[in-house]
């Protein structure tokens, strides 16, 4: 009796592809956070080259006016001017104002000349550049140190202790409160009622770049820095406002 030519197809067992299944779960968790710090490698990058390019607008609007921007308008103006609107000029797009990596609660900063589109994530040192509660904004020649001078830095704002924002969405603080005074009694951006016990009323830089803040300082360069860095100039463990105050003299508020 002749048999008809035919093929027999084994096909997978269940305890087969289970392996399979189980290998490819391990490749997935190995592979999931290479490319997740890639991703946030390529958007640190993008969020450093926008801070360095609005550090040099900051730069060349303090060389024109010899004076640094005020942090914003009264806030009986309509629209509103921040020193967002104030550098815009020099930049002419509004993409550089906005972190790759900022969430949306930091997205929330209207435009002057377009109320319909927003922007936020970078926060100005208003403290010590200019401050429009206090009326007061720094000569150029009144920041001895512009190289170590922190003008702009990747921000999170002023948090409740859960973590929400509440307020200063386009501000930093320095980790004291300065000489100077923020205009409010807290020392700081937040009124005495938007921050926590936790997070006070400062509003904070953000170690937003795996573990790092992207930082631009007054003379336009820029750089990464931990946060814990950014609050301690001369490194001997203590916060101070060197790298914020103008005079790199982490003695001075």
């Amino acid at each position: 009796m002749a048999f008809v030519g035919s093929s027999c197809k084994r096909a997978f067992t269940l305890i087969e592809l289970l392996v399979v299944i189980a290998i490819i779960a391990i490749l997935a968790a190995i592979l999931f956070p290479v490319f997740a710090k890639a991703r946030e490698r390529a958007r640190g990058s993008a969020c450093h080259s926008n801070i360095r390019q609005l550090g040099l607008a900051v730069s060349m609007y303090a060389a024109d006016n010899e004076r640094y921007p005020m942090h914003s308008s009264a806030s009986t103006q309509f629209p509103r001017t921040r020193w967002a609107d104030y550098i815009f000029p020099y930049v002419k797009s509004e993409a550089l104002f906005s972190c790759p990596s900022a969430t949306a609660p930091v997205l929330k900063k209207k435009w002057a000349h377009d109320q319909n589109r927003y922007y936020g994530g970078f926060g100005y040192n208003f403290q010590y550049l200019g401050n429009t509660r206090l009326q007061w904004a720094a000569g150029v020649t009144g920041i001895k140190a512009p190289a170590e001078t922190i003008a702009l830095a990747d921000t999170t704002g002023v948090r409740r202790d859960d973590g929400t924002i509440t307020a200063g969405e386009y501000i930093i603080d320095p980790p004291l409160s300065s000489a100077r005074g923020s205009g409010n009694s807290a020392g700081y951006y937040g009124d005495g009622t938007e921050g926590g016990a936790r997070y006070g009323e400062r509003a904070w830089p953000v170690e937003r770049h795996n573990g790092r803040v992207n930082v631009g300082f007054a003379d336009g360069h820029s750089e990464a820095m931990t946060l814990s860095r950014m609050d301690d100039y001369n490194r001997d463990g203590k916060p101070d406002n060197g790298y914020w105050n103008g005079t790199a003299d982490p003695n001075r508020l």
